[in-house]
């Protein structure tokens, strides 16, 4: 009958193989943990596209080596392994897609318990080898053993194969039928195959050499059949949910081990049959693989196509919508202008689109656009016009999502459009317009040329700008009005400040009037002579601060911190103003001792601003009477100013009169008791204004010491 085969333990080849598959093996511990049967599938044709290559590898070497023991038992696993892949892709296929379901309990049963059932057979024959003995260039083996079983159980298994996925085919309808013929044609060719491979081997009880390079052949031909409908027709695209980031991150590493694994099989073929690869040969074809690499790695128009390759292919969606906007929404965080917005965006753009050129417009309806080049965001370096805010393409982009001149679906307005514009698409090198446009304000355009692939923009080009579009949009607005907060502000704080200043020059100027009243009939008193000196100096010296803070506007206007004895410092105050105002009578009411940390002219301005108003409350002299008291705790002072006047308008209380340009007063500006209120916070103090039961108004005023 023939001779009993050798004995001899595996090769290195043949533990790379046995490793392989078991890495197939425990691959199929991941569908239970997915919860989506789309996901499933997506795996399931994973696991097929990465077995067949290693079933037509494994099927090559086992027909050179097929007469040690340890080989030939790997076809049978491998057989067996493929087998349990296929089924399950067939059953997955076949059962109507669901979402949020778990693995079927039977399929997850089935398989644990063949993948069990091929690691027991593999351990136990790796030590105990199968009766096989060698005829005419076949292994014969003996009837209902080991082998016999194997093909008899792969024979059924291919069966079910085929009848599962002519259960899908015929569920699919005639419009999804096309996206699936290979992937069937390439599955049939297969399982056809070892269809017949199990009913020869069960029928002669044996297995031929030829017939192991016959089924390697076959299975590099459907693995081409099913790769090309996966790519062609993007069968993983609604079910691969890997980051383009990392498939990116893999092409050169994968594409290099690609190349070696191929100079690897090479060179085992060669030494299969007696050749030898040279050494210099070995070493350029390395060198050749890594320069490869390398010119991959350095050009950025190959690694963009092939990001477009990957993109188009095995995605759904051409474009990453969250990682896009992530990152525009990162670039926007630090946009504090408009050409910062801008920038943002076309820094996103460049990254995801494939476009030979970007040119962005800003502006509004009143102004136009401005037309930012790609190369640069600076608008004095574009080449492309401004665009007038009445022009029809505005108009046309208000109301549309896009413009795109090779859209063949067009109406004719569309037409006229890009006859009328078309020096501006020809000056810019542009193909498609996009809005940037937050509700019904158009604040930009975007303007893309064409696609370096030499493609067609699409659904999903016009997806990615829609929304990039309206958060930029977005953006600016905040922007703009952000500036005309800040300019409002700006104008609002010099409206202020020109009041502050006008009203200190009115209390210098309303002192010297008062000197001036009073000159005719006092001007030869030597004690009028004096005060009307102390007032004329009061009053530049007011001047003279009044100059210095408008020198300092640059500049934050801080307090003078130094020590204080209030007794004195009031009584100062009170005499200084009461020889100004004439019958206005003053009483002082302050325990001696009492010391503040404060800054003595702002104390002073804070006083001397509600005696006048208690004055000008009180009528006209000696009507005015006014009391001033003083006193302290641990941690604060408290002076309190009541006057008799007809006290203040509840309208105005208890904080209303504090606002600026707030008054009752016929002459009045509304600006002393801001001032006041404004300089009593730069002390840290507050104040409090209140009418008292008897006639007459109270300002508490409350420092800390």
């Amino acid at each position: 009958m023939g001779t009993q085969l050798n004995t001899r333990r595996p090769g290195m080849p043949l533990k790379l193989f046995y490793a392989f598959d078991l890495l197939l093996l425990l691959s199929c511990a991941v569908a239970p943990r997915l919860r989506n049967s789309e996901q499933r599938v997506s795996l399931s044709l994973i696991q097929i596209l990465a077995a067949l290559p290693l079933l037509a590898a494994q099927y090559i070497y086992c027909a050179i080596e097929l007469w040690a023991p340890a080989t030939y038992f790997l076809i049978f696993f491998t057989e067996g392994l493929f087998g349990l892949v296929w089924l399950t892709l067939a059953v997955r296929l076949s059962m109507p897609p669901a979402e949020d379901t778990p693995e079927t309990p039977i399929v997850i049963t089935a398989q644990f318990l063949a993948a069990a059932a091929l690691i027991a057979l593999a351990l136990y024959f790796q030590y105990h080898p199968p009766d096989v003995q060698s005829a005419t260039n076949d292994l014969v083996f003996a009837p209902y053993r080991y082998i016999y079983f194997h093909a008899l159980a792969l024979l059924l298994a291919m069966l079910a194969t085929a009848w599962r996925l002519e259960t899908f085919w015929r569920r699919l309808s005639p419009s999804d039928r096309w996206a699936y013929k290979f992937l069937i044609m390439g599955s049939f060719l297969t399982t056809s195959a070892l269809i017949w491979a199990g009913s020869y081997r069960l029928t002669y009880q044996r297995l031929a050499t030829h017939h192991l390079a016959l089924l390697a052949a076959l299975a590099a031909l459907s693995w081409l059949l099913i790769v090309y409908a996966v790519a062609r027709h993007r069968l993983l695209n609604r079910k691969i949910f890997i980051s383009r980031k990392i498939i990116y991150s893999f092409v050169a590493p994968t594409i290099f081990a690609a190349y070696l694994f191929s100079l690897g099989v090479i060179g085992l073929i060669m030494r299969a049959f007696g050749l030898s690869l040279p050494f210099l040969l070995q070493w350029l074809a390395f060198s050749m693989g890594l320069l490869a690499v390398a010119i991959f790695l350095f050009s950025p128009g190959l690694r963009r196509r092939v990001h477009f390759f990957i993109s188009t292919h095995f995605y759904i969606n051409k474009y990453e919508y969250r990682d896009e906007w992530l990152a525009l929404s990162i670039r926007l965080q630090n946009a504090a202008t408009e050409r910062d917005v801008v920038v943002a965006l076309y820094d996103v753009l460049s990254d995801s689109l494939y476009a030979t050129h970007i040119t962005i417009w800003i502006g509004d309806g009143d102004r136009g656009y401005v037309a930012i080049s790609s190369q640069s965001p600076n608008p004095h370096t574009s080449n492309a016009p401004a665009i007038a805010p009445n022009d029809p393409l505005v108009q046309y982009l208000k109301t549309h999502p896009h413009f795109y001149i090779d859209d063949n679906t067009a109406d004719t307005p569309h037409q006229t459009l890009a006859l009328e514009n078309k020096a501006l698409f020809e000056s810019a090198d542009l193909v498609l317009l996009a809005p940037l446009q937050a509700g019904e304000q158009l604040v930009g355009v975007i303007g893309l040329g064409r696609e370096f692939t030499g493609g067609r923009y699409g659904q999903d080009d016009f997806d990615l700008l829609a929304a990039l579009g309206t958060q930029t949009a977005s953006a600016l607005m905040a922007v703009r009005m952000a500036e005309k907060l800040a300019n409002a502000r700006e104008r609002q704080a010099w409206h202020r400040l020109s009041a502050f200043v006008l009203h200190d020059i009115k209390n210098a100027a309303a002192m010297l009037a008062l000197v001036r009243a009073n000159a005719p009939a006092n001007i030869h008193n030597p004690e009028f002579q004096q005060d009307m000196l102390e007032a004329m100096d009061d009053a530049l010296a007011r001047m003279g601060k009044v100059q210095t803070r408008l020198d300092m506007l640059k500049e934050e206007i801080v307090p003078e911190w130094t020590d204080v004895e209030i007794d004195q410092f009031l009584d100062d105050c009170c005499r200084t103003i009461n020889k100004r105002l004439k019958g206005m009578a003053i009483d002082l009411s302050c325990p001696p001792g009492i010391h503040i940390q404060t800054d003595p002219n702002f104390l002073s301005r804070i006083v001397e601003n509600l005696l006048i108003n208690a004055f000008e409350a009180g009528g006209k002299p000696p009507a005015a009477h006014v009391r001033v008291d003083a006193n302290h705790s641990q941690h604060q002072v408290t002076i309190c100013i009541e006057d008799n006047g007809p006290g203040i308008d509840q309208a105005l209380l208890p904080e209303a009169l504090f606002q600026p340009l707030k008054t009752t007063k016929a002459n009045g500006s509304g600006i002393g008791l801001w001032q006041v209120k404004q300089l009593v916070t730069s002390l840290n103090g507050t104040i409090h204004a209140e009418n008292i039961p008897c006639g007459g108004a109270a300002f508490t005023i409350q420092l800390p010491k």
